[in-house]
């Protein structure tokens, strides 16, 4: 048997502990744990999952606590496990347990269904966030962003007669928000 790899994930380090995730694993033996601080819903910016699976050898394992610490979507989950299964690997998950090798039907159908609940979550978060950001805007505490472009610095750009494109390099902003600086 090959070493274990452990993954780890916390959405934000706002409030958020890796720690105990990180020792479950090592209590599961992993010998090494890569920790990410990102989003679950995109593997993009993952870069120590990607290094997890770069060091994969045959008869490795990759340990994961729940399917969501991999991803929250299926075709996401079914990737990470097509790649760990293509290194002669094994993606390991604790709870539920789940051992995905690619030879085992039901294994293939538990990550489907972990990721499809995952997926179900990700829609939950967002439509609860939207409406927590309505209310806040209703209340008029929610603001937005900051505007970082000055709207009469373009305005005053261009009256220098300056067309889009240099005003954009000029202020170091792209050309669309020129163009919609300059339609308000």
């Amino acid at each position: 048997m090959g070493k274990v790899l452990g993954y780890a994930r916390i959405s934000t380090d706002n409030g958020q502990d890796i720690a105990s995730q990180k020792a479950k694993l090592e209590e599961l033996g992993a010998v090494v744990v890569f920790c990410d601080i990102a989003n679950g819903s995109k593997l993009d910016g993952r870069e120590q999952l990607e290094a997890a699976l770069r060091l994969l050898e045959p008869s490795d394992q990759l340990l994961a606590l729940h399917p969501d610490r991999l991803a929250r979507d299926t075709g996401d989950l079914l990737t990470i496990a097509k790649r760990v299964v293509e290194k002669g690997a094994v993606l390991r998950i604790d709870d539920p347990k789940i051992v995905f090798d690619g030879t085992d039907m039901a294994s293939e159908v538990l990550l489907t269904l972990f990721g499809l609940i995952g997926s179900v979550e990700k829609h939950f978060i967002r439509a609860r966030q939207r409406r927590g950001i309505e209310a806040a805007k209703l209340k008029g505490v929610y603001k937005g962003r900051p505007a970082t472009i000055d709207p009469a610095q373009v305005r005053a750009l261009r009256d220098e007669g300056l067309g889009a494109t240099a005003i954009s390099r000029r202020l170091n902003i792209g050309r669309a928000s020129v163009y919609r600086m300059l339609a308000v």
